[in-house]
């Protein structure tokens, strides 16, 4: 097709997530969080194809990912060391990751293979909202939202039928900037991202 097209997409993705602390004095945790977590969510998408060559088109798109997800819950035994006499206070620590107001922008370079049949390469930058919540052992508890920014790569394939219909399934893989969270106490918790996904796009052409 040409032209305008929306339709609704539903991923499965498996979201890696590697976390550290550190303490004011700049010494990091003995422990540190690593969360392999698979996540499924919808989308919804919009995007304009237009000719370049002869079989070749181009997709300009952008897509949105509605509500929440939540993508790492760990919990590990913490000590922290309250004086020089080695006196300690021990107990868990948690910390629980929430995904939100994502969004992507995006750009496929189509090759038609067929009048049925294309193949697509998938570039995009993305940007959200991760929610960190801490119960910590070795600092104050804390809530707070930092900005993410992404970016995502990929191939996928597509069948369109004669009445503007079409069905897209891609694989992307996608890394995102680290986060870190600062407590009142200047401890940090970073965490950095990086997932792989595989998505099917239902959509219609105008």
């Amino acid at each position: 097709y040409n032209g305008f097209a929306v339709g609704v997409g539903y991923t499965g993705a498996s979201l890696h997530t590697r976390g550290t602390e550190t303490d004011p004095e700049g010494v990091k945790g003995n422990g540190k969080v690593y969360d392999s977590t698979t996540m499924e969510y919808p989308s919804i998408f919009g995007e304009v194809r237009f000719n370049v060559i002869d079989r070749l088109s181009l997709t300009i798109g952008a897509s949105l990912i509605p509500g929440t997800a939540e993508f790492v819950k760990e919990s590990k035994p913490d000590t922290d060391l309250i004086d020089k006499d080695s006196s300690a206070n021990s107990g868990t620590s948690t910390i629980t990751g929430t995904i939100k107001n994502y969004s992507k922008i995006y750009i496929q370079p189509t090759v038609r293979v067929t009048d049925v049949f294309s193949v697509y390469l998938h570039a995009g930058m993305s940007t959200m909202d991760v929610e960190g919540k801490a119960v910590l052992v070795t600092s104050t508890d804390f809530t707070k939202t930092i900005t993410s920014d992404g970016t995502h790569f990929g191939v996928g394939v597509m069948a369109q039928a004669a009445n503007g219909f079409f069905i897209k399934v891609e694989g992307t893989a996608s890394e995102y900037d680290s986060v870190t969270f600062t407590t009142a106490d200047s401890t940090t918790a970073k965490a950095e991202l990086d997932e792989e996904s595989v998505s099917v796009l239902l959509g219609k052409a105008f």
